[in-house]
């Protein structure tokens, strides 16, 4: 993509990289991908993908950077909420609009092994902790496991061709509704 002076516009070389090292993980894992694969797939040479970034996990968490953003604000909707019913319902509504609106960054953060040990040590994994501690009762085990089988639960429709032709705000407000039930989350009758 160029500008009307033929310059590519600030930042479209990372973007391209985000894009086809997101692609690459998607198809082959992480593990599976060599920064030389995505550079030559870019068509450059690997020293432009150091470029950008110095090594292998500086570029997954680059291109997992949206996905850390959107639980930053989760995390600070979820707080606002009195209760813990209306915590859990903003969690679910949350995770449901993160998985849909970035179902490759998604899949690829909870479905890859090697992101999975990258983030432990992250501040993505203390984000995940964090959305859990605002909705946990430790007494109830129950809801953690509904929550991890939900969460985890939610690459299989987002993989699923025939229902991602739904289209993403049916598939959103399906999800949300078993994310509900799942849960057992009661909502107040809207008035």
């Amino acid at each position: 993509m160029t500008t009307g002076t033929g310059r590519r516009p600030r930042g479209a070389g990372r973007l391209q990289l985000h894009d086809v090292a997101l692609r690459l993980f998607a198809q082959h894992g992480v593990e599976g991908t060599s920064l030389q694969a995505i550079a030559d797939e870019m068509g450059v040479s690997k020293a432009a993908v150091y470029y950008h970034y110095r090594t292998k996990d500086e570029l997954i968490l680059g291109v997992l950077a949206p996905v850390v953003d959107r639980l930053t604000a989760m995390v600070e909707r979820i707080t606002a909420r009195r209760g813990r019913q209306a915590r859990l319902d903003e969690l679910v509504r949350g995770i449901v609009d993160l998985a849909v609106d970035n179902h490759e960054q998604f899949a690829v953060m909870l479905g890859d092994p090697a992101v999975g040990l990258l983030l432990t040590n992250h501040a993505l994994a203390q984000g995940w902790d964090e959305l859990a501690d605002l909705v946990r009762d430790p007494a109830d085990v129950s809801t953690r496991v509904a929550l991890s089988l939900f969460v985890t639960g939610l690459l299989g429709p987002l993989r699923d061709p025939e229902l991602t032709t739904l289209g993403p705000e049916v598939l959103r407000a399906q999800l949300t509704e078993v994310g509900r039930r799942l849960l057992q989350i009661r909502r107040r009758p809207t008035p």
